[in-house]
């Protein structure tokens, strides 16, 4: 059902997305057709009335077309920035407010912890060929453990099928492993799946902006790839500072 709605959300917005460009589009067309003419007279510009009024409706038309492209813009931007199954950040959004905020860090001497999560390896037999509707039940399940514990100032982002990331300002790894663990252990049951009920556990990773080998954003990405293989060796289902 909230799958359904969802989609039904997207549908409308698409369409909404839709009704406001071509009302844009509509007005560029009438400025093309309606193009004004200025009369020279004795090295004066005249308008004559009907010229006038041609301005006045495409002054209002503006308006009008401008505020529908402006909730056009609105909308894409939200569709760019969600992930529809967990309700968090997109993988590119998410990766866009990490620079953003590892630029701050540095201009400003600010600092901030990053908390990457893996679903650990399906080891259980009813998830060895698991269906994307199963897949998505494991997600929504991990992501509303992650929604739920993290501050309001967080931000959390989706960034592969099975990976999470969650951006965490002014906190030290410490803060960070806390949250995590918390997470983890959230995560860490059986869930109700089309094949019966399977468990999922899940790793993760802590970096602070404050670590020497995160100089940019390619470097913090690194050293979170580093860190996710050596929870993965020594998970599964456990945190690495």
């Amino acid at each position: 059902m909230n799958e359904n709605s969802g989609i039904l959300q997207d549908i409308r917005t698409i369409r909404d997305i839709e009704s406001s460009l071509e009302e844009a589009e509509s007005f560029i067309s009438r400025v093309k057709s309606n193009k004004v003419r200025l009369t020279l007279t004795n090295g004066a510009i005249s308008i004559s009335r009907e010229e006038m009024a041609k301005i006045t409706d495409l002054v209002i038309t503006l308006e009008r077309s401008g505020t529908a492209l402006e909730t056009a813009v609105k909308y894409l931007r939200e569709l760019m920035a969600y992930d529809e199954v967990t309700q968090m950040f997109s993988r590119r959004y998410i990766f866009h407010l990490v620079e953003k905020e590892l630029y701050r860090a540095k201009r400003y001497d600010t600092h901030f912890s990053v908390i990457a999560f893996e679903l650990d390896p399906f080891t259980h037999n009813s998830l060895q060929n698991i269906v994307m509707d199963d897949l998505n039940i494991l997600v929504a399940g991990a992501s509303h453990a992650i929604r739920k514990y993290i501050r309001d100032s967080d931000s959390p982002g989706r960034t592969s099928d099975k990976t999470f990331m969650c951006l965490l300002p002014e906190t030290d790894a410490e803060g960070a492993y806390i949250l995590a663990e918390r997470i983890r252990k959230a995560v860490d049951k059986n869930y109700e799946l089309s094949t019966g009920k399977a468990p999922l556990t899940m790793s993760g990773s802590i970096i602070e902006s404050n670590d020497p080998a995160v100089e940019d954003m390619a470097s913090l990405l690194y050293v979170m790839d580093q860190k996710l293989t050596q929870a993965r060796e020594e998970g599964p289902n456990c945190i690495i500072k």
